[in-house]
């Protein structure tokens, strides 16, 4: 009677055993399917979860100097103002603007004023008082007044018109009102200059116009505007209703 109970629970003990490791193994299964790995969660935290450093730098902050070169680079007024030839129709001798009207003989067109400073070499702030900047230019239609050169005494007054200079004041600052250019066979749409001051090499240069739908000469065909620095193709913006464009020049100390 001893032996078959001793028997019994022989055969209860083996069960008990096996039923504790089959729940054993079913933890584990279910630990292995449902949960990821710790390296499958280091996977999925670098794969959706970039870091803000690298998604704020690559996609909402472009580098500053980038995006400050890309800004200065078309209105860098640095470096000495670039010389050209002064052309054909370079009369000397001309008057001062009264109120900076260049079109004082009233021709027709597009009313614009051309602004700036001059400054003392290369880069820097120091003004240029008293610089003389003379100004001339073709009329709307591509003719200039005269259509020739030499000194003024050879013309009549009634002859000479979009042409003549302004003085800087005291902080450097000119300004003067015209009308759009022309172009001419050969040129696109220009403004002559010819700056100079005491103490200072003069230099004769060309401010280069935006060209017009239907030009037959754009800045990108003429050899002489290419020849300039960007800073010389200047643009307009609208003040009070008149085309503005601002162009300063910076000339070198004998």
């Amino acid at each position: 009677m001893k032996k078959h109970s001793l028997f019994i629970l022989s055969i209860l003990a083996v069960m008990l055993i096996l039923g504790a490791c089959s729940n054993n193994n079913s933890s584990e299964s279910a630990t292995g399917s449902d949960a990821p790995s710790a390296e499958e969660t280091s996977t999925a935290s670098t794969t959706t979860e970039p870091s803000a450093t690298s998604s704020a730098s690559a996609s909402t902050e472009p580098s500053a100097t980038s995006s400050a070169s890309a800004s200065t680079e078309a209105a860098d007024d640095s470096g000495l103002t670039k010389e050209v030839t002064q052309g054909p129709y370079y009369v000397t001798g001309t008057s001062e603007l009264t109120d900076g009207n260049l079109n004082y003989e009233n021709l027709t067109g597009t009313k614009i004023k051309v602004q700036g400073y001059v400054y003392a070499g290369a880069t820097g702030t120091t003004p240029v008082a008293g610089a003389m900047i003379e100004v001339w230019h073709a009329d709307d239609n591509g003719s200039y007044h005269p259509n020739g050169n030499g000194p003024a005494t050879d013309y009549g007054a009634d002859e000479i018109s979009l042409r003549g200079y302004v003085l800087t004041d005291e902080k450097g600052y000119y300004e003067y009102a015209t009308i759009y250019p022309g172009e001419y066979t050969g040129r696109t749409r220009h403004i002559h200059t010819n700056t100079t001051a005491d103490g200072y090499k003069g230099v004769i240069t060309q401010l280069i116009i935006p060209s017009l739908d239907g030009d037959q000469m754009p800045a990108d065909q003429d050899n002489i505007a290419q020849s300039l620095p960007a800073y010389n193709q200047v643009t307009f913006t609208d003040v009070d209703g008149v085309p503005t464009t601002t162009f300063n020049y910076r000339i070198a100390p004998n």
